[in-house]
């Protein structure tokens, strides 16, 4: 999860999730609430098919130390709050609430129920608008922004497919608009800046020009220009789109990036590399064709 790690925040990593994710342990709580509700009232048939997945949820994916564990294998920090997605939290929340409300017998007793039960739900976990209700400002839901600088580059480039650097949600978004344009950094590199600095080993890695840039652009750490300049160039990266108050502009510049224009609140740098590349992708609509065309036959 983007600016949350294992390694900084613990065994108080699930708490940290939670309260990004789910507004704070109000759901969870709830779902505890209704695990014991099953335990005590629920008929045999319900324990039988609610109770054997909340032991294993409460012995895993809300275990604490289990994070932790799994993070000295291999990184978790990125993907472990997508259990939650699977979590039947959504499910027997709901179902144990149905329950309890038609327990009430009819009348005021079950209004009054049903107006509580409600009110949890909804003091429980994030209210939808509660940062406003955003329009969409195009059909593609993106910013109407970044595709004016997605037309900007590749009307400067006249190459079909242009490479470049973006900020962190432009990088995810533009990725979603346009298959010509050519990220420098993939997802996964870009979620490893959000959460960690780069060693001095890591950066002086050949093979890894483009960490040199993310340490620069995202991480602020002090990289020489000779060594930036280098690798836009084994990354082959001509264009740098930075938000107009970043604190790097400065020091591209000086390493001789020069602004092709601005849109909104962003700037697009452009790099001239010493031997620029010539994008090409593999065109299968040929092998599909003949793979068509025999399976007809």
């Amino acid at each position: 999860m983007q600016g949350v790690n294992v390694f900084e925040n613990g065994i108080g990593y699930l708490t940290k999730c939670l309260g990004l994710y789910n507004s704070g342990t109000g759901y969870f709580v709830m779902y505890l609430f209704a695990v014991l509700f099953i335990l005590i009232k629920g008929e045999r048939r319900e324990r039988e098919i609610f109770l054997p997945g909340a032991a294993v949820l409460l012995l895993t994916v809300f275990n604490p130390v289990v994070p932790v564990i799994l993070d000295r294998i291999f990184d978790v920090s990125s993907e472990y709050y997508r259990l939650f997605w699977i979590a039947p939290v959504v499910i027997l929340v709901p179902y144990t609430a149905t329950i309890i409300i038609y327990d009430r017998p009819k009348g005021s007793g079950r209004y009054v129920a049903g107006v509580l039960t409600v009110a949890l739900l909804i003091l429980g976990g994030n209210y939808v608008y509660a940062k406003g209700f955003d329009i969409a400002e195009n059909i593609y839901k993106i910013p109407d922004e970044l595709i004016a600088v997605s037309e900007m580059i590749h009307e400067d480039s006249q190459e079909e497919y242009s490479k470049a650097f973006f900020e962190y949600e432009y990088n995810m978004e533009i990725r979603q608009y346009d298959p010509k344009m050519l990220l420098t950094v993939d997802r996964e590199d870009y979620l490893y800046a959000m959460n960690y600095s780069y060693t001095d080993e890591m950066l002086a890695n050949e093979d890894r020009p483009v960490d040199r840039i993310l340490a620069l652009l995202v991480r602020n750490q002090n990289i020489s220009e000779e060594d930036f300049t280098l690798a836009l160039e084994k990354t082959d990266t001509e264009y740098v789109v930075l938000t107009a108050g970043h604190p790097q502009i400065p020091f591209i510049k000086r390493a001789g990036l020069y602004e092709i224009g601005r849109v909104g609140t962003h700037i697009v740098f452009k790099y001239d590399l010493d031997d620029p590349a010539v994008f090409e992708l593999v065109d299968y609509s040929d092998v599909q064709h003949r793979f068509s065309y025999r399976r007809l036959k």
